[in-house]
Parts: structure tokens; sequence; C-alpha cells
């Protein structure tokens, strides 16, 4: 593991392109995500090719997103811009910076242009199709976390939980006054391996999941249960992550994610109760056809 942590370039290309572990892990979780969305494409009985060509509108588009909602937090470290080189910082995702709290809205606005434009899946099938990969790919791509050292909690001083899993040692950690002036750096410092934390969640989650997504008969529960799982999981890491953003006191991203996760549990008893109408799975309805009630 250090050695992914003293050296994030991977490696080089024509001796000028660096290729840094974080985009091989963050590209790796991505392609993992895909390949279990189109077994459960078969599953469902649709054409993989169609389950392909939506991703080709979700992966950018998530991406973008993803990057945005990161600036948009950090702003501080992208403006004022002083150069191109500056300019440039903001497009540089291979270097790191997403978050995942974009990439949600980004995917699935690619999935509802998609959607309307290819007309293979209904909108709310192709949510629940891809929510399970979904959650199993930011477990995997919060590796990548790891090898940039960020995502960490709070300082561990008890030398017995100097370890990983439980801690991770940082390089190099800045302590910023309220004015955001930096006003001592912590060298070799160990720290709450919260993006590991977060992993584990993320795997119990997909398991959940993809046993929902096997046993419910009604659209859109899966993906409400993913967003009130995720946003639940968030909302943990984000009370104790030491980058959370945070104005006038309040943890942003704990009452965002806390008030997400109430109204997506909501919206999942509404539709149990049928308060809120879904339709069936098509996969489903083929199989009540070609299995008929006992007279």
């Amino acid at each position: 593991m250090n050695s992914l942590i003293s050296n994030p370039v991977a490696f080089t290309l024509f001796g000028k392109f660096n290729v840094y572990w974080y985009g091989i892990i963050i590209t790796g979780a991505i392609l993992a995500g895909t390949l279990f969305v189109v077994f459960e494409c078969k599953r469902r009985k649709k054409k993989v090719e169609s389950l392909l060509t939506m991703f080709l509108w979700i992966v950018p588009l998530a991406i973008i997103f993803a990057r945005l909602a990161y600036v948009l937090f950090h702003v501080s470290d992208f403006f004022p811009i002083q150069s191109w080189s500056d300019f440039g910082e903001i497009f540089n995702v291979r270097g790191g910076g997403i978050s995942i709290l974009g990439a949600i809205p980004g995917g699935i606005l690619g999935a509802f242009i998609n959607c309307k434009i290819h007309k293979d899946f209904t909108f709310s099938e192709a949510l629940d199709m891809v929510a399970p990969g979904m959650i199993l790919g930011q477990a995997l791509g919060r590796w990548g976390n790891f090898v940039n050292q960020e995502l960490y909690g709070e300082e561990i001083t008890n030398t017995a939980l100097q370890h990983f899993p439980i801690a991770v040692q940082i390089d190099t950690h800045y302590v910023y006054d309220e004015n955001g002036a930096v006003i001592e750096v912590l060298k070799n410092h160990w720290f709450q391996a919260t993006f590991f934390y977060e992993m584990v969640l993320n795997l119990i989650g997909f398991v959940i999941l993809v046993i929902i997504s096997r046993k419910t008969k009604k659209n859109l529960v899966c993906t409400f249960a993913y967003i009130a799982w995720y946003c639940v999981v968030r909302a943990i890491m984000e009370s104790i992550r030491t980058d959370a953003v945070v104005v006038g006191g309040v943890h942003i991203g704990v009452v965002g994610c806390a008030i997400a996760a109430v109204l997506a549990v909501v919206v999942i008893i509404l539709i149990e109760t049928k308060v809120i109408k879904t339709k069936t799975p098509d996969y489903l309805k083929e199989e009540e056809i070609l299995i008929p009630e006992d007279e």
C-alpha cells in the first residue's frame, strides 16, 4: 500500500503523459459496475447492446457532473484563475477530485436522455438496473481516494489503533483556521480510514440492492433504496471527514444527505402501499404470462 501512496503515477506514456493509479482504479470501478449491470440486463431479458448505448450517455455525464460538483464544493482551490494552467486544473480529473453526489444526478440525466431517444428501456426500469452497479462502482472507486490520500477522517492518536483498516497514514495534513489559513502542518500522522469504512458499507448496500432487485415487483423501489442507503452512508462519513463542507458550523453534506435519505424511505413506503403507483418490470410481466395461475 505504501508504494502506491509514495508514487501516485502508475506509468508514463511516450515520456510525457502520466497515467495515475487514481484514474486506473476509477476506470476499473466503472467497468466492474458496468459488468454487473450487463448481467442484470440479461436477467431482465433486455438487449445488452441497448444497455451499452445507454452507458455512452450515463458515464460521460456522470463524470462531468462529478467533477463540476467537486469544483463547486472546493471553489477556493480553483478560483481565482490566474493562468491557463489554473484553468486547466478545473478539468484535471486524472489528478483526483470528483464528487459522487454530483455523479448521481449526472448519471440519472444520462439515463433519462437515452430513454427518451432510444426507448429500449423505460426510465424507471433503467434506473433500477443501474442502481446496484452504481453502488458497486462507488465502493471499488474509494480505493482511488486511498492512493490520493484523501477523504480521511479525524486524527487517531491512540497507537493501538494506528493501523489499517482502522486508520491510514497521511504524508501531509494541513490544519486550517476558520478563515482558511494554514495554522499547522502534520507529517505522517494517522487518521480514520473513512474511505475504507465507506467502501465496506457500500458493498453491504450492493448486496442489499441485489436482493431487493430480485424480490420487489415494483419499479423504482431499488432506485430509492439506493438513494436512501447511500445518503445514510454519506451522512455518516460527512460527519467525520476532515474535508467536509461546513457552513456556519453546519455540515452541509450531513444535513442534505439526511433529508434525502428520509425522503427516499418515504417514497419507498408510498410505492409499496400503492399510494404512488409504479409499473411492474417488463420481465416479470412476461413470466406471469408464461406461468398461468392455478385454477
